[in-house]
């Protein structure tokens, strides 16, 4: 069966018509054609089936069981055809579909997922697959419609990048610990303090500042290596030392006093939040929505 079947005068499209009206004449008032082109169109189709579909004489017109077999596919093939096309109009209006994300497990659990989770909840039809990963996603392979990354991304021929923030960095820690050890007033006065560090690659990951108009990498010997933001966080907040941590995740503690952020002005190694997907000339709306979710989600805690 080939759409030129299914189409406007199609051989299918003539046959279905003649079942339902029960023979040539009125199948052709149906579908605007004359009863020669209606016979000829079923001839063709007989033919190419080397089967009979329809027992036609002076007196009789039927169906034949070949004939009913091919109408219960037919029908059955163009009410699918139908049902997509409705869904497919439906679909360039509306957010329906799945939608497939890549993102950083700590921003992506904490930032992102409760926008998507509005957003499938005002498009019933609107599905969501998620992942939390930091590595690398192949978008155009279709495993994935759009990965979130904090830093650089890879240059990709096909890949299509929106930069949605800066996710900047804190060097902070509880009160107590810093009424008991001394607040610094330099990135070297750290030597001399309890330091929370996390490990990238089973080392410790550095931490950068500024200093005379220069960006200076310094890894920090510390009491606890902690897997991860998070990690590195309820150690600060349990007054163990001094921690880095991205800004909008201390952001509250901060400002409701149980956290103090120090050197500020001297912390550098902020890192761009990139919003990625395969370059295509138009975006399904269930795309559109959601990278519009994103980009807003990301702009009230990273925004530039």
């Amino acid at each position: 069966m080939s759409m030129d079947d299914i189409g406007p005068g199609g051989a299918v499209r003539v046959f279905l018509s003649v079942c339902e009206h029960g023979g040539f004449a009125r199948a052709a008032d149906d579908l605007g054609l004359t009863p020669s082109a209606v016979a000829k169109a079923i001839a063709r189709l007989e033919s190419r089936l080397k089967v009979r579909l329809f027992d036609r004489t002076t007196r009789r017109f039927a169906v034949t069981q070949e004939g009913a077999a091919y109408h219960a596919v037919c029908s059955a093939a163009v009410a699918a055809i139908r049902r997509v096309e409705r869904d497919m109009v439906s679909s360039a209006a509306e957010p329906v579909g799945l939608v497939r994300i890549s993102m950083p497990p700590l921003f992506g659990a904490e930032v992102i997922a409760p926008a998507l989770f509005e957003l499938a909840d005002r498009h019933p039809r609107l599905d969501y697959e998620l992942s939390l990963s930091g590595e690398p996603v192949d978008l155009l392979s279709g495993g994935h419609d759009l990965a979130v990354r904090i830093g650089e991304p890879p240059d990709v021929a096909g890949v299509k990048g929106r930069l949605i923030g800066e996710q900047r960095l804190t060097l902070c820690a509880s009160v107590a610990y810093l009424e008991r050890a001394g607040r610094p007033t330099s990135w070297r006065d750290l030597a001399g303090h309890d330091l929370i560090a996390s490990a990238r690659r089973g080392r410790i990951a550095p931490w950068r500042f500024r200093e005379d108009g220069a960006e200076v990498s310094w890894t920090p010997t510390a009491r606890l290596v902690l897997d991860g933001a998070a990690l590195s966080l309820a150690a600060v907040r349990a007054g163990r030392g001094i921690g880095l941590a991205p800004t909008w995740l201390v952001a509250r503690d901060v400002a409701e006093g149980r956290l103090v952020s120090v050197l500020e002005d001297q912390v550098a190694g902020h890192r761009p939040v990139y919003l990625l997907w395969a370059e295509t000339p138009v975006l399904i709306p269930r795309l559109r929505a959601t990278i519009d979710a994103v980009a807003e989600a990301a702009a009230a805690v990273v925004g530039r």
